[in-house]
């Protein structure tokens, strides 16, 4: 892996950053606002506001696997951090309140750490790119300027997240050729798609109280899995060739509509 280009790019995020307009008026109708924020609560929760760092019981051999990577981790999760402190302005926006506990979280966080530190880190992968759908729905339907900006902003974030997991796969050989391959991609698609469900169901009220519909969640769930699978298979180094046989991936930000 290229870790000078990670550790860079990680340092650069903390760089200019224009932070949403907060004291703009609020006007957001009250059925669209009640279910957008009890969203928006929970949603910091998962992004950030619970444990910002790997969890797993044998998170640590990953962690410290060279000095590198445990700069790369401690920046990755200072960018979660900062995604709960934008989703924690925004719930004050509205006059929420912050929860810290939810069934769901707290089975996610059970599975991540009795689970192993390489099935958290598929379940990160898959988060990142299940929210990604998540933001560019809230950002395409918001009622509300300062949140929508909040949004395009952790879109561009989530972009180098998800650019960062793959080039993390690559480097550690996965997907493999051949069958083992394919049913990795299976595994990773249909647990893809069990993620997206999770975030539905806790979502759906809110998202469809802004305009959203499940056709265009799911729509969008599968075009951020489609996508990322695709690279995988386009970037996978062919039996037989060097180590370095390609670049490494650079990063682009698409959050574009």
């Amino acid at each position: 892996m290229n870790y000078a280009k990670w550790i860079n790019h990680f340092t650069h995020h903390r760089q200019n950053r224009p932070e949403p307009d907060w004291t703009a008026p609020v006007n957001v109708p009250p059925g669209v606002l009640a279910p957008m924020l009890r969203s928006v609560e929970q949603f910091r929760l998962g992004d950030g506001g619970g444990p910002a760092s790997l969890i797993a019981f044998n998170a640590e051999s990953f962690r410290s696997s060279t000095g590198e990577m445990r700069k790369i981790v401690d920046l990755w999760f200072a960018e979660e951090a900062e995604h709960a402190r934008l989703l924690g302005c925004a719930v004050k926006r509205f006059g929420g309140r912050f929860i810290y506990s939810h069934w769901s979280f707290t089975a996610f966080c059970f599975c991540r750490r009795v689970l192993g530190v390489r099935f958290e880190l598929q379940v990160l992968t898959l988060t990142e790119l299940v929210s990604t759908a998540y933001y560019r729905m809230m950002r395409n339907h918001s009622p509300d300027g300062p949140l929508a900006a909040m949004c395009e902003l952790i879109l561009r974030d989530e972009a180098g997240h998800v650019a960062f997991q793959r080039d993390r796969l690559l480097d550690a050989g996965c997907p493999r050729p051949g069958l083992r391959g394919w049913l990795w991609r299976l595994q990773f698609v249909v647990c893809g798609y069990a993620a997206g469900t999770m975030l539905w169901v806790n979502h759906a009220p809110g998202l469809k109280a802004m305009g959203g519909t499940r056709e265009e969640f799911y729509s969008e769930i599968t075009r951020q899995i489609t996508r990322f699978v695709r690279s995988l298979r386009r970037m996978t180094k062919p039996a037989g060739a060097p180590a370095l046989w390609a670049k490494p991936a650079t990063v682009q930000f698409q959050t574009a509509k």
